[in-house]
C-alpha cells in the first residue's frame, strides 16, 4: 500500500485517532467492525480490522465491471467473512477474481487469485465508513467520456504495485 496520507494513522494500539475532514473521533482499542453487502441481501459480509481508505480505478475492467469508475476499499482476506453467500459467484480470468451477486448484479470483491488481499467495492459498505477517497489510479485508462477533476493525486497505472484496486 502506498504512503499513509496526512492526518491518518494506521495504529492499532491502545487509541486510534482517525481524521475525518474536520471531524476526529477517537476510538478504543476494539476491532473495527465493519458490514456490508449487495442490494437484494444474498450476499452480506464484515470485515473484522481497517479498512485501506479508498482508491478510484479507472481501468477498463472496472470501467466494464461497474459501468463507470470503480471505488475501492481493502482488507486483509483472513479479515473478511461472508455472513450471507447464497448469491455470491465469482469470474475468474487473467489471474483475476470478481465477486458478485448472482440474483441483483452487484459487483462486490476484487482480488488477484491467490492473494492475501481482498478489495471491496465502497459502495457495498454499511454508513458510516469512516473512510476517505485518496487517489485514483490507472488514470491513463479513463474513460473518453469524463475528466477527473479533484486534486486528489493520480497514478498512470497503480498507485503501489503491490495493491492494486
Amino acid at each position: 500500500m502506498g504512503p499513509v496520507p496526512p492526518g491518518r494513522q494506521t495504529d492499532l494500539a491502545a487509541i486510534r485517532t482517525i481524521r475525518r475532514g474536520r471531524d476526529t473521533q477517537t476510538m478504543s482499542d476494539a476491532p473495527r467492525r465493519s458490514t456490508g453487502g449487495c442490494l437484494c441481501g444474498a450476499v452480506g459480509y464484515e470485515v473484522l480490522g481497517p479498512l485501506r481508505d479508498v482508491e478510484n480505478c479507472h481501468c477498463r475492467r472496472c470501467r466494464r465491471t461497474h459501468g463507470h469508475v470503480g471505488a475501492y476499499t481493502a482488507a486483509p482476506s483472513s479479515a473478511l467473512t461472508l455472513t450471507t453467500q447464497r448469491g455470491l459467484r465469482w469470474y475468474v480470468a487473467d489471474g483475476r477474481e470478481r465477486g458478485f451477486c448472482a440474483h441483483c448484479g452487484a459487483s462486490l470483491f476484487w482480488r488477484r487469485s491467490g492473494s492475501a488481499q481482498t478489495s471491496i467495492a465502497a459502495g457495498t459498505l454499511d454508513a458510516p465508513t469512516g473512510l476517505q477517497t485518496v487517489m485514483h489510479i490507472f488514470t491513463d485508462s479513463h474513460g473518453d467520456y469524463y475528466e477527473i477533476t479533484d486534486e486528489l493525486p493520480r497514478h498512470p497505472q497503480s498507485g503501489d504495485p503491490d495493491a492494486f484496486a
